[in-house]
């Protein structure tokens, strides 16, 4: 398969999302988002999304996507306001 990668960004934080089962059938996300730095990378958000249930994995999986890369622009809006060159 021939995959295109869209996101032409470059930007050091990256979202990890985990679906999790609370029950069968209820679902809830989790995503963490690390900030790679000074060749490290930490840990600098693990969220629960347990206020939100889903009926399946894959839309547990969505949620945790679009709340973890929104949260993410935002911290990297964050840091170029930070860093008087815009580079974080």
């Amino acid at each position: 398969m021939n995959r295109t990668n869209l996101n032409t960004s470059t930007t050091p934080f990256t979202v990890s999302v985990y679906p999790i089962q609370q029950e069968p059938g209820v679902w809830f996300a989790n995503y963490m988002i690390s900030e790679y730095r000074n060749g490290a990378e930490r840990v600098v958000a693990n969220v629960s999304m347990r206020h939100a249930t889903h009926c399946s994995e894959a839309k547990a999986k969505q949620a945790a996507r679009q709340a973890g890369k929104s949260a993410a622009a935002r911290m990297q809006r964050s840091a170029q306001r930070r860093t008087p060159s815009g580079q974080a």
